[in-house]
C-alpha cells in the first residue's frame, strides 16, 4: 500500500434520506451544493409529579438526579429529531452549525433548542485529508513501511 492509496479515498454519498449534521462549517471531505435554509427542533418535556418528589428528597441527599437526566436526554433527541424531519422536508442530506440551547422552562421541566443549516452536501471525488487526520494517516503509513524493512514478512 501506498501513502497515496491510503490518503486519498472518496467519501460514502449520502442518500437515501439520510442525513448528517455537525457543529461545524461543513463536513470534512465533503462539498456544499446547496444551502437549503435554517432548521430547528424544540421540546419542552416534564416528569410527573411522582418522579418530581422523588427528585426533590434526592437533591436533598446529594447524587445524580438519574429522572432529570433521562428528561433532558429525552428532549434533545426529540430536538434533534425534530430539526431533521424539518431538513428532510428541505429536502437536504447534511445540517451544519447545530447548536443546542438547553434550559430549565419550570420546575421538573426541561427546554431544548436545536438549531442549524440544512445543506446538500456530495462527497468530493479523491478526498485528501488534511491536519490531523491526514497526518496520523501518514504517519501511521510511514511506521508501517518502516517496520516491513527491517523485519519483511516472508
Amino acid at each position: 500500500m501506498h501513502r497515496e492509496d491510503l490518503l486519498a479515498g472518496t467519501r460514502p454519498a449520502i442518500d437515501g434520506g439520510r442525513i448528517i449534521m455537525t457543529g461545524a462549517e461543513g463536513f470534512d471531505g465533503y462539498e456544499i451544493m446547496e444551502y437549503r435554509g435554517m432548521v430547528w427542533g424544540i421540546s419542552v418535556r416534564a416528569k410527573d409529579m411522582g418522579q418530581d418528589c422523588a427528585m426533590a428528597c434526592k437533591h436533598m441527599t446529594g447524587g445524580e438526579l438519574v429522572s432529570y437526566t433521562q428528561l433532558g436526554d429525552e428532549a434533545r433527541q426529540r430536538a434533534i429529531d425534530r430539526m431533521l424531519s424539518m431538513a428532510a422536508r428541505q429536502q437536504a442530506n447534511g445540517v451544519i452549525n447545530v447548536d443546542f440551547e438547553l434550559t430549565g422552562a419550570a420546575q421538573g421541566a426541561s427546554l431544548v433548542v436545536v438549531h442549524g443549516t440544512a445543506v446538500v452536501i456530495k462527497p468530493v471525488v479523491n478526498y485528501v485529508p488534511t491536519g490531523a487526520i491526514g497526518n496520523i494517516l501518514a504517519d501511521m503509513q510511514e511506521s508501517l513501511e518502516k517496520n516491513l524493512r527491517k523485519n519483511p514478512l516472508e
